[in-house]
């Protein structure tokens, strides 16, 4: 009786740090898809607190044994090409041109200054200014998936499109596949209707693995319009379609209903793109 209560126990202590490591994975990186804006105020936050840095960097080096040495001119020539590539940000990203490539660029200039400031700390003024705009430069490089560890290497967390993608744009994707969806299905009806497959189990097979699939993109267009979507829900959207695709593979149905098949695909594969979801079609 006590060895099996100890079974008991232990299971459910393993059920918990399951649960404990997947809530822990949900807030490593950027968990939804920061919304245009969201990453306008994020970069003038930035433009912000890059302003205050510079003012209190200045004023504590007038006070320090570096006024008027060489290592001022260096943490001076650092602040001042971060404040140039950081403005080149912002303005390839109100021009729909942002990448990634900029954003190794705040951040390359941004670590010469962190190596300055950890070597040489300074008063708490022009610590604490540092520590903000360094906390929202993390945040900027999740919002553009770039893996970043100060000291560290750095670049694309996963690889997907090398430029930020516009609400409207991922919107007219979302928009896309569900028209493409209402296609497709028509034309998986005519098919079916005229296969082997009417009326069996195969055909409740693929209409319920189009029924979840049309439920996981509802929710994820829901949560893209509430500023909420994710990595996570373009999986589960993928996920359904992978069912989808494994029966059209085995089951050559009409042509009509393989192309409409294809070209919803494509657009999926877009929207994995769009989310930085690493996705490949089983063969």
């Amino acid at each position: 009786m006590k060895t099996k209560t100890l079974f008991i126990i232990l299971g459910l202590a393993l059920l918990l740090m399951g649960s404990v490591s997947i809530a822990a994975g949900q807030v490593v990186g950027q968990p939804y898809r920061v919304s245009d804006r969201e990453l306008v105020r994020l970069l003038d936050r930035i433009k912000t607190e890059t302003d205050t840095f510079r003012k209190a960097l200045k004023n504590a080096l007038n006070k320090n044994r570096f006024d008027r040495t060489r290592r001022e001119d260096d943490i001076n020539a650092y602040v001042k090409n971060f404040e140039e590539e950081t403005k080149r940000l912002d303005d390839n990203f109100d021009h729909h041109k942002s990448t990634t490539t900029d954003v190794d660029s705040v951040l390359d200039r941004a670590a010469r200054i962190e190596g300055f400031m950890n070597r040489y700390p300074l008063d708490a003024r022009a610590q604490g200014a540092w520590s903000e705009l360094r906390a929202d430069l993390e945040q900027l490089a999740a919002a553009y998936n770039v893996s970043w560890r100060w000291g560290g290497s750095f670049g694309p967390a996963t690889p997907g499109l090398p430029y930020r993608v516009t609400d409207k744009e991922v919107e007219e994707i979302i928009h896309r596949i569900e028209k493409q969806s209402d296609t497709f299905r028509k034309s998986l009806d005519s098919a079916l209707d005229k296969s082997r497959f009417n009326g069996s189990r195969r055909e409740d097979d693929i209409n319920a693995f189009v029924k979840e699939f049309y439920k996981e993109t509802k929710r994820l267009h829901d949560n893209f319009d509430h500023h909420r979507s994710t990595a996570n829900d373009v999986e589960t959207v993928l996920d359904r379609a992978a069912q989808i695709d494994q029966f059209m593979r085995r089951n050559r149905l009409r042509k009509q209903a393989q192309n409409d098949w294809s070209t919803l695909r494509v657009s999926l594969d877009d929207l994995a793109q769009v989310y930085n979801v690493t996705w490949r079609w089983g063969s």
